[in-house]
Formats: structure tokens, sequence, C-alpha cells
């Protein structure tokens, strides 16, 4: 099954804020970009009614050490406030019991500087990133009374980008909406990848 490069977004506690430095004007930004064991609500991409929860041990240290990171502007890649490269760069990432946070230091630059005052007053409250995961190896799906699929992510295969946005979808005990954006995936990627893998999921659906 091919894979699919998707999104997740929180907020709330979660939400990227200014790190605290005695008196003054702090210019380190930090938040969580991924959380562990939360179911989320009702999604609707590949199919409708169904929930996702990215387990603990989905994400690896060493999947973050050997990734390129890099911390964007709402996905845009051209609007870039810091990068971790093979373990190495600006930005700062660990596993904790919640999840996977990252801490970097807002740039001098003009995104630098609209970042650190958007985040500085609630404006950008929520974290993303991107990412794609073997739907035959390191998915699995339950189905409950009522109809609804439980698509647990138990690995996590790639990391590509994190970013701070204004419209955070998790709460802080929820994910409220997920989504793929086709604009962001390679060109050359087959445009029907994502109807060959409804498919293939509607049959794993269908056999539970």
């Amino acid at each position: 099954m091919e894979k699919r490069r998707e999104i997740r977004t929180i907020g709330a506690e979660y939400a990227p804020r200014l790190r605290e430095v005695g008196e003054g004007q702090s210019r380190t930004i930090e938040g969580y970009a991924i959380v562990f064991e939360r179911s989320s609500e009702l999604l609707n991409d590949y199919w409708k009614d169904y929930c996702e929860i990215i387990h603990r041990g989905a994400v690896t240290q060493e999947l973050l050490d050997a990734s390129d990171i890099k911390m964007t502007l709402w996905h845009n890649r051209e609007r870039l406030l810091a990068r971790r490269n093979k373990g190495q760069g600006t930005l700062e990432v660990g596993i904790d019991e919640k999840g996977v946070w990252y801490r970097f230091d807002a740039p001098h630059t003009s995104d630098g500087d609209n970042a650190l005052e958007l985040v500085k007053r609630g404006d950008l409250a929520g974290s993303s990133f991107i990412y794609t995961t073997n739907e035959a190896e390191d998915v699995r799906y339950d189905k409950l009374d009522d109809g609804t699929v439980v698509r647990h992510v138990m690995r996590i295969g790639a990391i590509y980008d994190m970013t701070i946005a204004s419209d955070p979808a998790y709460t802080d005990t929820t994910v409220n909406a997920r989504e793929v954006e086709q604009s962001i995936e390679p060109k050359h990627e087959d445009p029907n990848i994502g109807k060959r893998a409804a498919r293939e999921i509607e049959k794993i659906i269908s056999s539970i």
C-alpha cells in the first residue's frame, strides 16, 4: 500500500508558548508536535466515522535523530524557523511521557519576529507535523459496537516537518480533525494514491 503524507495539529495545553527566562524577553518557542494515547474525535478522510490514536512508541529518538525536520510557519518551507538534520541544528526535539516536544529560538528574521509576536499574543495556538506510516505493517484497526473504526498508529515511518499554526485541531483530550494536503506531496506521486489506499483500507475494515 502506498504511503501518504498526513498532517496532525494539536493545541490547548500542548500549544506553542514562549519559554520563561528570568525577567528578560525570551525568543525560545516550545511546545508539542505529537501527543500519545489520545483518541481523536470522529474523522473523515479515507472513510466516514473513524477515530485515531497515535500510540506511545510510535516515534523513537532514533527516528528523530535520523530525520531532516524543518520547523516552519503553516507548513510553508519558505518560511523556515529552525531545522534539525540528522540530529544537528537549531531545532531541539525529544520524547517524554506526553509525546514529542520541540524547542527552538526564533530567528532574527521577519518570519521569526512574526512567529514570536503571534505566539506571545496567543494567535498561533497550534503545533503540527507531517508524517508517513506503513499502513500495511504499522497500523491496526478495531471496530466498535457502534460501527466506528479506530485506527491505531503503532509506528511512524518518517517525519518531514513541524510547524506552528493558527488553527489547532487537537485539544487537551482529543483530535478535532485530520487532513491530507495533496499540495505538499511530491509532484511525481500518482494522484490516484488516495483512492487506491482507500480501497485497500476498506478491505481491512470489512474483514474486522
